[in-house]
């Protein structure tokens, strides 16, 4: 099952971003990044909904585990499909 750290590095290194323009773009530093990626620390939510902005603005959407699966990713179109 992914995890969340997992799923947000997948997703920054699938959109061609560094740790550093993630940081830039969510208005975060680029250690929160890297804590986030590693699984060093607990994420806040805030913290999160930052991250997931930038994705979504960018044509990538967070999905958050349920009781069959884990973290996920949809990629979403421009015409709205996933």
């Amino acid at each position: 099952m992914a995890t969340k750290h997992l799923i947000v590095k997948a997703a920054r290194t699938a959109l061609g971003l560094s740790r550093k323009d993630l940081a830039e773009l969510a208005g975060l530093s680029d250690r929160t990044i890297y804590n986030i990626e590693t699984a060093q620390d607990y994420v806040l939510l805030d913290t999160l909904m930052k991250v997931r902005s930038v994705f979504r603005e960018r044509g990538v959407e967070l999905v958050e585990p349920n009781e069959r699966s884990g973290w996920g990713l949809f990629f979403v179109t421009d015409d709205g499909d996933r």
